[in-house]
């Protein structure tokens, strides 16, 4: 394994509580102390689940180049990738031309005096019409194959999707520090899979089940948080000045002066306020696994009567417009229709009936038949 003790050789990329990620211009290496573990967190787990993805040679899953392991620290060498998935959706936001400033919404929250002071409101310019289907294609494709050999992600991000900047990037999932497999019986002990840990995932990309409590959690988890990376794709603008980029939903992340984290409180709200309510018999998890006290003393237990799926598709369709508007860009009609099938496939809050991975990845392909 290439020395990454050798401080000339490495520089410091990343630094977070539980690990310190340095390249040398060649390669990665993950430095994870392993005299600490914080559940979720297990380098244990991590090591063991690259090395059982890395048995093949699966292309939309990082590759694990080597590993060394001490009494303080265990080490990773991982192949070195030019930007993340969401550094790659920042890059694509641009300034609308010279001297069309935009009001900016958040005004009040900045301490901007006037609209010359306000931060940059920018243009999404990610070309959608190229790259939202295949990447929607390649990312569903990685957690099939995960998905297939038992391990669910965890969180999925946009900063956990690597690719280079060359004209069709290829993506691939990396960062499986939280991850659990279904099939480790060490896994299996150190966290029952009936009463698995829910404060997993990042902000916006919780899925609903996880918000209410239901700690007997599936793959599904991970195809809630695509389904909030896809509506990325689909948003108009953004004010760059905030940590997050927009999405279908909003936990009110980086949009103060302090880039305060967001609540699950909010995001709650949000997903609602967007998708409607269901009533408590429609979301039997919750009802039978999580916090079915809480949902009903909040919202009661009869819904709203918008829940999403309780409505025509044609109201179905113009709620996930209005939700991703830049999906009408979509030129293909057989693309675009495919696209909004597989949308309004893993929109449910009850995870049973989102569609899995598999199911995703079999629609995604028909435009190839």
């Amino acid at each position: 394994m290439v020395d990454s003790n050798n401080p000339e050789e490495f520089h410091n990329l990343k630094h977070t509580r539980f690990a310190t990620i340095s390249s040398n211009g060649s390669y990665v290496v993950k430095s994870i102390c392993t005299d600490i573990t914080v559940p979720p967190h297990d380098s244990r787990s991590e090591l063991a689940i690259l090395k059982k993805l890395n048995q093949g040679d699966e292309e939309h899953i990082v590759k694990l180049l080597g590993y060394e392991c001490d009494e303080e620290y265990l080490k990773l060498l991982l192949p070195l990738y030019d930007m993340d998935l969401g550094e790659y959706m920042r890059s694509c936001y641009r300034p609308p031309k010279k001297n069309s400033k935009k009001f900016n919404p958040y005004l009040s929250f900045t301490g901007a005096q006037t609209v010359d002071d306000q931060p940059q409101v920018c243009e999404n310019q990610l070309d959608v019409d190229r790259y939202a289907y295949d990447f929607f294609l390649q990312l569903s494709s990685a957690l099939q194959f995960i998905h297939s050999h038992g391990i669910i992600h965890r969180d999925l991000k946009p900063q956990n999707v690597l690719l280079n900047r060359v004209e069709n990037p290829q993506l691939v999932l990396t960062d499986f520090g939280i991850s659990y497999d279904t099939e480790d019986p060490i896994q299996l002990q150190r966290e029952d899979p009936n009463a698995k840990i829910t404060d997993v995932s990042t902000s916006i990309y919780k899925a609903p089940e996880l918000l209410f409590g239901v700690k007997n959690y599936k793959f599904a988890v991970d195809v809630w948080a695509l389904l909030i990376i896809i509506s990325q794709w689909f948003q108009t603008e953004a004010n760059l000045s905030s940590t997050t980029l927009p999405a279908m939903v909003d936990d009110g992340s980086g949009q103060l002066e302090d880039g305060e984290a967001g609540s699950d409180i909010r995001l709650i709200f949000s997903i609602f306020s967007n998708l409607g309510i269901p009533a408590i018999a429609q979301w039997t998890e919750v009802e039978k696994y999580g916090s079915s006290e809480a949902f009903q003393g909040m919202f009661g237990s009869d819904g709203d009567g918008n829940y999403l799926l309780n409505k025509t598709r044609d109201d179905q369709l113009q709620t996930i417009h209005k939700l991703m508007p830049r999906l009408k860009e979509i030129q293909d009609e057989a693309t675009k229709r495919l696209i909004e099938n597989c949308i309004l496939g893993i929109i449910s809050f009850e995870s049973c009936q989102r569609w899995s991975s598999k199911r995703i990845v079999h629609e995604l392909t028909k435009l190839n038949l």
